[in-house]
């Protein structure tokens, strides 16, 4: 048994390095999926079959064509609200996520890392630009109309996926999430959680992330391309880490909890 040690005094040599500012990047999906929850047009069935099939025919193409192979450069893009809400639940599934691209592309497409309002909405009027140009009789917005029929599903499994997701932010709520000092505690708490699953995983049939490292690797997830590099070494140990909505046992609680408090001696929530 290792001598027991707070998540804090893990040495970067230990921990994985993430590639992405993961403090400033929970606080705009917390605002994001804020955004997602109270926008109930966006949940309408056929919103969203019309959103994955802008996510799918026009914007993966789009983005796709701005991406370089091998450059660490994300285009400074940001698509349409539904659409970026589509790529988001995409992105949730790793696996999946990276199929797709590189069936459909030929390589994984990542995510521009824009945090601050003028760097979006610049980033979004660049998107609506091009986007006008490749696409002009498609509208940058989703113009649904509610009155007609909803329109053949393109892709079942993105339907899946988008709709399974709708209540994310019911895991989220609380006013405390966004602040600075709760999020590097749990940037922190999270770099400790996959030092824990690449150490220790072979000694729990499966690992139940602590709600603070829940949003800590959604994330992570959420800009693909760095999720990908950051864990190419931990692939196989992250399928033994509990998704978002898979059904908990008692036993997988207990495990976790024992695992982590016995490392690192603090409480696991």
């Amino acid at each position: 048994m290792s001598e027991s040690r707070n998540a804090s005094e893990i040495s970067e040599v230990e921990t994985i390095r993430v590639g992405v500012d993961l403090v400033s990047a929970a606080r705009r999906n917390i605002g994001f999926l804020r955004a997602v929850a109270e926008s109930q047009w966006l949940h309408d069935k056929a919103t969203v079959v019309e959103a994955i099939r802008r996510y799918d025919e026009l914007w993966m193409p789009l983005i796709s064509d701005l991406t370089v192979v091998g450059s660490t450069n994300t285009p400074m893009v940001l698509p349409p609200f539904d659409v970026e809400w589509v790529w988001f639940c995409h992105t949730l599934n790793p696996v999946s996520y990276q199929q797709y691209c590189e069936s459909r592309f030929s390589k994984l497409i990542g995510k521009a890392a824009i945090f601050d309002e003028e760097n979006e909405e610049y980033a979004l009027l660049r998107c609506k630009t091009i986007w006008t140009h490749k696409y002009p009789s498609e509208p940058f917005e989703n113009e649904t109309d509610l009155d007609m029929p909803i329109p053949v599903v393109t892709n079942q499994e993105l339907l899946v996926e988008v709709s399974k997701h709708r209540f994310l932010y019911s895991m989220f709520p609380e006013a405390y999430r966004s602040e600075i000092v709760y999020l590097i505690a749990a940037r922190q708490r999270y770099k400790g959680f996959l030092y824990m699953v690449q150490s220790f995983c072979d000694e729990c049939s499966r690992l139940l992330p602590a709600s603070d490292i829940l949003l800590m690797w959604l994330t992570h997830q959420s800009y693909p391309t760095v999720y990908a590099e950051d864990l190419k070494e931990m692939e196989g140990d992250m399928g033994k880490v509990m998704t978002v909505w898979e059904s908990v046992k008692e036993k997988e609680v207990k495990e976790s909890k024992i695992l982590w408090e016995r490392e690192f001696d603090q409480p696991y929530e």
